[in-house]
């Protein structure tokens, strides 16, 4: 709540009719995301300096990439240069490989399917994106800059005031980044583990493939687990494709349908007598229109073609240019920040991934609408708002 409650007293007490906005006090921090695509940024700088690998990159699929990024050697590039791009795009997933998609670990991480990132490193071959670099350290130095004028203009208890509440600010706001993009550091370990249950039930015939083992419950992982142990004594291990059938099923009807903002649905978010709708991280209502209404969590207005991504197996159809729509973003899919000419998500708040990201790349983004997922389509013009928090589609 650092920043917002800064915001709050700056805009109310000491903001001044040519001083600048709360915004520009929070940007150019280096998180874990910007360090993220700072590195791939890199890579791509030394991949354009061997013309014939970043020709080949830029031709391939993002399914070829996820077949060929580990072998040894590929048609049309040295060897030394395939090795030496394998040794700096490890590199990078040793350091940014583990952010997570969702928090759901039975789904990969770049660590483990790094073609997400594949698009991505290929826009940055082409040269028409700004330098990273360049972008944080403007905003670093509008930051400086606006916190000295303010420390220069103001005086007494109001200096005092704002002193203490923009170092609070700034001290935390590279932090949340941070915090999000480390939760999954265990996944690639855990999914391991898991996996390496999962192959010896395929080789016991208990289930089909080796990722039917995160259709489990934790009890009969454990008891497959230990039937395994002793199977040397006869003990037999279930069957369990009947129950991973089901479940599967049961989440493909499920995951189609967009869940509530809150429940009950009838009195919305409320907490010992206290409506909380207001601070929903998604609306709660919405009208019928063209018109979608949502939190305006990065300012800026565009005009763009929506692409709905709903995970990483989809980055691929992200182009340069497009508004990224997703229900939820995390650090690693700010890899299509630097694609995208805004964000409109199901979920979020000011103090959220999407927006943080966002201002940082200063795209518009609206988030929070509940519905965006389930009323636009990819291939529809939209225009967003992030001033007003609203989404328009074209008639």
């Amino acid at each position: 709540m650092s920043e917002a409650l800064f915001a709050l007293v700056y805009n109310r007490f000491l903001k001044r009719r040519d001083a600048p906005p709360a915004l520009t006090f929070m940007l150019g921090f280096d998180s874990a995301p910007i360090q993220a695509e700072k590195s791939l940024y890199t890579l791509a700088q030394w991949v354009r300096e061997q013309p014939e690998l970043a020709a080949r990159l830029s031709n391939m699929s993002r399914i070829e990439f996820a077949a060929t990024f580990q072998a040894e050697q590929i048609a049309g590039v040295d060897e030394e240069t395939w090795s030496g791009f394998r040794q700096r795009f490890a590199a990078h997933l040793e350091s940014f490989g583990g952010a997570i998609y969702d928090l759901d670990f039975a789904k990969s991480v770049p660590a483990d399917n790094p073609a997400s990132l594949l698009e991505t490193l290929k826009f940055f071959l082409s040269g028409d994106t700004p330098n990273p670099y360049s972008r944080q350290e403007k905003a670093a130095a509008a930051r400086e800059q606006a916190t000295q004028s303010m420390l220069a203009r103001l005086h007494g208890p109001r200096l005092a005031l704002f002193r203490r509440l923009v170092e609070w600010a700034q001290r935390f706001a590279p932090l949340r980044e941070d915090a999000l993009s480390d939760a999954g550091l265990g996944w690639p370990m855990l999914r391991r583990m898991l996996r390496e249950i999962g192959q010896r039930l395929v080789a016991a015939h208990s289930i089909a493939t080796v990722d039917g083992i995160f259709w489990l419950t934790l009890d009969e992982v454990q008891e497959a687990a230990h039937a395994l142990d002793n199977a040397l004594n006869a003990q037999p291990v279930g069957d369990y494709h009947t129950a991973i059938a089901e479940r599967r099923a049961a989440w493909e009807r499920e995951r189609k349908v967009t869940p509530p903002a809150a429940l009950p649905r009838d009195r919305g978010f409320r907490f010992l007598g206290i409506d909380f709708s207001a601070v929903s991280p998604a609306r709660i209502e919405q009208q019928a229109g063209d018109v979608i209404k949502g939190i305006g969590a990065s300012p800026g207005r565009v005009t763009g073609t929506a692409r709905v991504i709903s995970g990483p197996d989809e980055f691929d159809q992200m182009r340069h240019g497009d508004i990224l729509v997703a229900k939820i973003t995390t650090p690693a899919w700010t890899a299509l920040f630097a694609l995208a000419a805004g964000v409109v998500t199901d979920v979020g708040g000011p103090l959220s991934h999407s927006s943080i990201v966002a201002r940082e790349y200063h795209i518009p983004a609206v988030l929070g609408t509940g519905v965006a997922t389930e009323r636009l389509s990819s291939g529809q013009s939209i225009t967003i708002d992030g001033g007003t928090g609203t989404v328009t589609t074209s008639t």
